[in-house]
């Protein structure tokens, strides 16, 4: 298949190098999009490579598994990236040397260009109906909204109605433009105006479910409004939402159906692949495989009973090699980058909680339950209470195991200490122990220093 190639690298928008640079360099091998099967083309490319220089839609975040208090280390397994992973596991100041990328704030601006040039172009390109320029469209707005929806999460604080219209965002970039361009940041509420106004404008053109997972669709979007209003605590918006997504797609997996896969009489399983997980309303990876980096806490291996069929989801360090003690989440690392994006189950648990804060514990436990029950092994016994602050704290756990291993219980524990009691966070390495306190600055994430030297106008995220 025809590839299309396009110099589309964050590297050129937010790098450590002058702007000047690249207004010198002749691109070789670039085919400029002109026809809707070239815009296709490029929105469907799942992974970056070397040949065509699109970041891919597929890769989003990496390594907040290591900033959670899902994750333990005894240290060895932390040094295999030149120290990297080890500085997100203590909360350092500083996560990257000064000559060092981030890969997620490469990956998720490299994404956002890529779009720009699509909604620069698209409707006016040959070829094609106008409604697959209309969707193609849509789509380049749902996946910019998804990326910075990704990068006001890890480089601001939580979202807070109080204070998102002063705390800083992230830079805005709308337009293909390089020449003459500053970057300042954006306030966090701007960055989510932003979203909800791409989202809003986008979905009409979309279809109701997609031909391929890590398309957009109606019901990824309203997935992702549901997670979008959760964490701005809108929790009435968010049922809303959920309730749409899931009157188009509401498939569960049953995991007791699950042979054991990655060695026989292991009794340990791997899932589906993103293409073929049928859960999944719109699928988006982590950017590395970080699940051999890290073991899981004790605190949350001791949530998953052993009649819980998530269990055979987990495997011991020893099975890679791994001098660490303890497990794994292996679920996905045999088709290597694990679902950041949006799935049922997900969807279930946000309306289940939005649910228990309105006070409605019998709702709550009716998707609770559903879920639960392709969980367990053997005759299930629904959970059952009248308190729906207790309700919430079972949806809060089960949130918790469900989506373990994506990513999303550090944005969790920052939107818990913004809307529920404030808790800090605490890892131990080495014997030494490492706080990150409920009410500190440094729950969003140092920006890497080669792109502050090259744009000081972003600014630094202020540090404790």
């Amino acid at each position: 298949m025809k590839k299309i190639v396009y110099i589309i690298l964050s590297t050129i928008i937010l790098c450590a190098c002058d702007r000047e640079e690249y207004l010198d360099i002749e691109p070789k091998g670039v085919v400029i999009p002109s026809k809707v099967i070239d815009y296709r083309l490029l929105l469907d490319q799942e992974e970056s490579d070397f040949d065509a220089i699109s970041p891919g839609f597929l890769r989003t975040y990496s390594n907040t598994n290591l900033m959670s208090d899902d994750a333990t280390s005894v240290g060895v397994e932390l040094n295999f990236d030149g120290g990297v992973s080890k500085n997100m596991f203590t909360f350092a100041d500083n996560i990257y040397e000064e000559t060092q990328e981030d890969p997620d704030w490469q990956a998720t601006y490299g994404q956002i260009y890529a779009c720009n040039i699509v909604l620069e172009g698209v409707l006016d390109a040959t070829g094609g109906t106008e409604a697959e320029k209309r969707q193609l469209y849509a789509e380049a707005l749902v996946h910019r909204a998804f990326a910075y929806f990704v990068l006001v999460n890890l480089y601001g604080v939580h979202y807070n109605p109080a204070t998102a219209s002063s705390d800083p965002g992230v830079p805005f970039r709308l337009d293909t433009e390089l020449t003459d361009v500053q970057f300042p940041r954006q306030s966090i509420q701007a960055v989510y105006d932003l979203i909800l106004s791409d989202l809003d404008s986008a979905i009409n053109d979309l279809p109701d479910t997609p031909v391929y997972s890590f398309r957009p669709s109606k019901a990824g979007v309203y997935a992702f409004l549901a997670r979008i209003y959760l964490y701005m605590g809108r929790f009435d918006e968010a049922k809303t939402a959920a309730d749409n997504s899931l009157a188009l797609h509401n498939t569960i997996l049953d995991y007791s159906a699950f042979p054991d896969i990655i060695f026989p009489g292991s009794g340990i399983v791997t899932l589906p692949s993103y293409l073929d997980d049928v859960q999944i309303t719109w699928a988006k990876s982590g950017i590395q495989p970080a699940t051999e980096s890290f073991a899981l806490s004790t605190d949350l291996i001791n949530l998953i009973s052993f009649t819980d069929q998530r269990r055979r989801l987990l495997a011991p360090f020893w099975l890679f090699g791994l001098s660490g003690a303890g497990s794994f989440y292996a679920a996905e690392s045999f088709r290597i980058y694990r679902n950041v994006g949006f799935s049922v189950p997900e969807i279930l648990l946000i309306r289940a909680e939005c649910y228990a804060r309105e006070g409605n514990a019998a709702m709550a436990l009716a998707d609770l339950n559903t879920l639960r029950e392709a969980r367990f092994t053997g005759p299930y016994t629904p959970l059952a209470s009248t308190d729906a602050n207790e309700v919430l704290d079972w949806v809060k756990t089960e949130r918790r195991v469900e989506l373990m291993g994506n990513g999303m219980r550090y944005f969790d524990l920052k939107r818990y200490n913004v809307f529920d009691t404030p808790t800090d966070l605490v890892h131990t390495l080495n014997g030494t122990t490492y706080t990150l306190p409920a009410n500190s600055k440094n729950w969003a994430l140092p920006i890497a220093r080669r792109y502050i030297l090259a744009n000081p106008e972003i600014g630094e995220n202020i540090r404790d």
